[in-house]
C-alpha cells in the first residue's frame, strides 16, 4: 500500500464504531512554524480542523462551510431532509436528491454489495429500533419488533437511477441509515475544499474520524493514537505514524446501553440477526488511503470477525487493521508493521500482539 506515513447532526450512528483515536504529537508545536486550527462542535461531535505551513485563518472558511452544507443535505431527521423524504416515501415513489446524496447513497450501496450485506445501508430500521445513543439502562427490544425491522433491511430492495438522480425504497417502513460512511465521506470531502485551496499539510479529525495530508510542515509524520478499548480515555495502547491517509476505528464500548439484568447492548447492529455483532472482536482500526472506505470497512470488519475479517484486509489494495479480540488479542496487519508502536511497557501485560 501507499505509505499511510451545539448543532445537532441528527442521525443516531449505531451502525458504525465511533471513532476513538487521538492525535497525538505536533498538534500545536512551535517546531510547526505557522499553525491554523479551529474547531466546533458539528455533526453531533467534535470537529477540528489544523493546516501546518499556513497563517491564512480564512483557509478554513470553505471547509466548514463544506460541513455545515452536508450536515444539512445528509441528515436522517430534520424535516424535508434527502433522507427524511426517501424514509416517507418508500415503498411510495422514487425522491430525486441532491447530488451528495445520490453519490453516498451510491457508495454505500457499492459497500453493501461488496459486504455480502454485512454493511447494509437500509439499516435504518434496526438503528431506529434500538436507538442507542449513549450509555444508559433500557430494555431490549422483543424479538418479534427485532424481526419486522431486520425484514425491513435488505440493501437489495434499494432502486438508484442515475438519470433523474432518485432514489427508491421498495417496500413501506424502510430507511437509509448513513451512520457507517457519512464522516468519511465529509472529511474525503473536507480534504478536497483544502487541496484546492492549495493546502499542502493538514489533519481533519471528524469526533476522531481522522484524514491526513502530506505530514507536519517538516517533512515528518503525524501521530494517531489508538485507543484502548477496556478503558476509553485513559490511554493508548500505541501510536500509528502517517503522513497521508485515514484512521478509523470501530468499537463496542461508546454507544451501549445496559438492562436491568446487567446485559450490555452496544451500537454496531448485525443486520442478519438483528442484534448488536458478537463477533469476538471489541475494536478495529483501519488505515486507508480515503477516509470513506476506512470509515465503511471499520464497521464491515467489526461485523466479519477476526479470521473473516483478515481474509477481507489481505484481498483489498492499500488497505491494513489493527484487530483487538475480547480474549485480548491485538492482530496487526503487515502493512503496519513499520507504522505502528505498541506500548509493551503499559500494555505488555494486558494484551498480546501478533503482527501479521
Amino acid at each position: 500500500m501507499k505509505q499511510i506515513s451545539r448543532r445537532n447532526w441528527g442521525w443516531k450512528i449505531t451502525a458504525t464504531g465511533i471513532v476513538f483515536l487521538l492525535l497525538v504529537g505536533g498538534l500545536t508545536g512551535c517546531d510547526q512554524g505557522k499553525t491554523v486550527s479551529r474547531s466546533d462542535f458539528l455533526l453531533d461531535t467534535f470537529v477540528s480542523i489544523t493546516l501546518y505551513g499556513e497563517s491564512d485563518e480564512q483557509l478554513l472558511d470553505q471547509p466548514f462551510e463544506r460541513i455545515e452544507a452536508l450536515n444539512s443535505s445528509l441528515t436522517a431527521f430534520e424535516t424535508g431532509s434527502d433522507l427524511g423524504l426517501i424514509k416517507e416515501n418508500a415503498g411510495i415513489k422514487p425522491v430525486t436528491v441532491s447530488e451528495d446524496t445520490y453519490r453516498i447513497i451510491e457508495k454505500s450501496l457499492e459497500y453493501s454489495k461488496n459486504s455480502g450485506g454485512y454493511f447494509d445501508v437500509t439499516i435504518g430500521p434496526l438503528v431506529d429500533l434500538w436507538g442507542i445513543h449513549s450509555p444508559e439502562t433500557k430494555e431490549a427490544p422483543t424479538q418479534e419488533a427485532i424481526d419486522a425491522a431486520k425484514a425491513k433491511t435488505d440493501y437489495k430492495k434499494i432502486i438508484l437511477s442515475p438519470d433523474d438522480q432518485s432514489v427508491y425504497l421498495t417496500e413501506a417502513g424502510m430507511a437509509v441509515n448513513l451512520g457507517a460512511i457519512a464522516k468519511g465521506y465529509i472529511a474525503d470531502e473536507v480534504m478536497a475544499v483544502l487541496k484546492s485551496e492549495g493546502v499542502k499539510h493538514a489533519i481533519v479529525n471528524l469526533g476522531g474520524n481522522v484524514l491526513v495530508m502530506g505530514g507536519k510542515a517538516d517533512n515528518s509524520d503525524f501521530g494517531v493514537g489508538v485507543e484502548d478499548p477496556r478503558n476509553p480515555g485513559n490511554g493508548y495502547l500505541g501510536v500509528l505514524s502517517i503522513k497521508d491517509g485515514s484512521v478509523v476505528t470501530s468499537g463496542d464500548y461508546q454507544r451501549y446501553f445496559v438492562d436491568a439484568a446487567g446485559n450490555k447492548y452496544h451500537h454496531i447492529l448485525d443486520p442478519f440477526t438483528g442484534y448488536p455483532a458478537n463477533s469476538g472482536l471489541i475494536q478495529v482500526t483501519v488505515v486507508t488511503n480515503a477516509s470513506i472506505d476506512a470509515d465503511s470497512l471499520s464497521t464491515t470488519l467489526f461485523l466479519l470477525g477476526l479470521d473473516e475479517g483478515l481474509k477481507k484486509v489481505e484481498a483489498l489494495p492499500d488497505v491494513e487493521a489493527i484487530f483487538i479480540t475480547s480474549e485480548n488479542r491485538i492482530v496487526v496487519t503487515s502493512g503496519l508493521k513499520d507504522s505502528f508502536v505498541f506500548d509493551q511497557a503499559n500494555y505488555g501485560d494486558t494484551y498480546t500482539i501478533t503482527f501479521r
